[in-house]
């Protein structure tokens, strides 16, 4: 499967808008989100941003099993120094092991993070075949330093009336600790990726999905959060912003924010942010 492209954008613009303030029309006394609302939606973006880095690696490293055990070559988007263990190694026994090893020292990517540590994976068939499942656990593995722990699991759905490839893909157990080694937050993630478009080509950058679920967290305040895909997002890796699609971020003890995209897809960087019924116009 392709790549994914990240989804911290999703929070990182609900933490953007809260850092404003707005003065309420009917009192004129300003709107001032809570710290926890911010805390939470950078810890939420953090989050998602990390664990989706796992998502990329491993579908990638699982492309690159279907390629190599059938003698082809593909696209690799890969580390350089990512090195790619496959057992058993041949066309008949399942499930596998895949092991994509970053080495033990930071290695810089092409997307411009660095990493190290292994993710080890078993999966239980052709990545593309339907009821495929892939389980991620990464082992002394980080990400610009943030360490990642938990387990990913990725299964494949088959396709729906109009043909189109799903996935689920499940976060347990995710934590996140910061590089001082003290500061974490844990995160869980139960979505959907619908593959619309691009499947067929080449191409990693005409790649287009419709993601839908939800998210839930603690973050490293101790706050509890949940966040709630209310429409389908329009996710497209040849654009950098979320393109339609809108999120519900509710933070233990305060009022739900939402997050509003469109409802038509435009590569666009203009969301609308509501907290406490008012709007803001955002440009992320």
């Amino acid at each position: 499967m392709k790549k994914i492209i990240l989804l911290a954008v999703v929070s990182l613009v609900i933490a953007t808008a809260c850092k404003k303030e707005k003065k309420d029309e009917n009192n004129n006394q300003p709107i001032v989100p809570t710290n926890d609302i911010i805390v939470a939606a950078t810890d939420n973006a953090i989050s998602n941003g990390m664990f989706d880095d796992v998502f990329k690696q491993g579908t990638n490293g699982t492309r690159k099993m279907d390629d190599s055990l059938a003698g082809k070559s593909s696209y690799n988007n890969l580390s350089s120094c990512a090195t790619i263990t496959i057992t058993p190694f041949d066309l008949v026994t399942w499930p596998k092991t895949i092991i994509v090893d970053f080495g033990n020292t930071n290695c810089l990517g092409s997307d411009g993070y660095y990493r190290r540590g292994k993710l080890i994976m078993t999966i239980t068939t052709w990545f593309h075949d339907s009821g495929c499942v892939v389980t991620i656990v990464p082992d002394n593995y980080y990400v610009n330093d943030h360490k990642i722990e938990g387990q990913k699991v990725i299964t494949n759905l088959g396709r729906n009336s109009q043909q189109h490839l799903r996935y689920s893909v499940e976060v347990s157990n995710g934590k996140v600790t910061d590089p001082n080694g003290t500061t974490y937050r844990t995160w869980n993630s139960s979505r959907i990726h619908e593959w619309i478009s691009g499947e067929g080509t080449w191409n990693p950058w005409d790649d287009e999905y419709l993601v839908t679920g939800n998210a839930n967290g603690i973050t490293r305040t101790a706050k509890p959060y949940t966040v709630v895909i209310d429409t389908a997002l329009n996710v497209y890796t040849g654009c950098k912003w979320i393109r339609s699609g809108q999120l519900t971020l509710t933070v233990q003890g305060n009022s739900p924010v939402t997050v509003n995209y469109g409802s038509i897809p435009n590569c666009d960087n203009v969301a609308i942010v509501t907290i406490n019924g008012v709007n803001y116009t955002i440009n992320m």
